[in-house]
């Protein structure tokens, strides 16, 4: 069973996507914070990530190149952010997810990086 680390700071994002995932096939972790991402990381040892770019205190970006500094892992951005162009080349994210979402592609894009492999250049 792929594992997948959700980090947005809404409960009822975190439950519906939870719930999504779940159904889906997929373990599902959920964070409010990303405060403790490296030791989330590291523990639950996620096959992808699903990162809000709006946090409470550290932004999704700055936090998706903590973990790009670290881990071989795929991030998503998952935000209603405008300019996700910017967002993907300065977090270094695989994907940006659009709030709102279509959920079929949600599941596939998920689906997808899950089983992506990154390699080490």
């Amino acid at each position: 069973m792929k594992r997948i680390l959700v980090v947005d700071d809404d409960e009822v994002i975190l439950m519906v996507v939870n719930t999504l995932l779940s159904r889906s096939g997929f373990e599902v972790l959920t964070d409010a914070t990303g405060f403790n991402i490296t030791e989330l990381v590291k523990s639950y040892s996620p096959d992808v990530i699903l990162l809000d770019i709006r946090l409470p205190g550290k932004s999704g970006i700055e936090i998706c190149k903590d973990i790009k500094n670290i881990f071989s892992i795929p991030v998503l951005l998952f935000s209603a952010h405008s300019d996700k162009e910017k967002a993907l080349k300065d977090s270094g994210a695989e994907a940006f997810i659009v709030k709102p979402f279509d959920i079929k592609k949600f599941v596939s894009v998920i689906t997808f990086y899950a089983s992506y492999q990154i390699t080490e250049v």
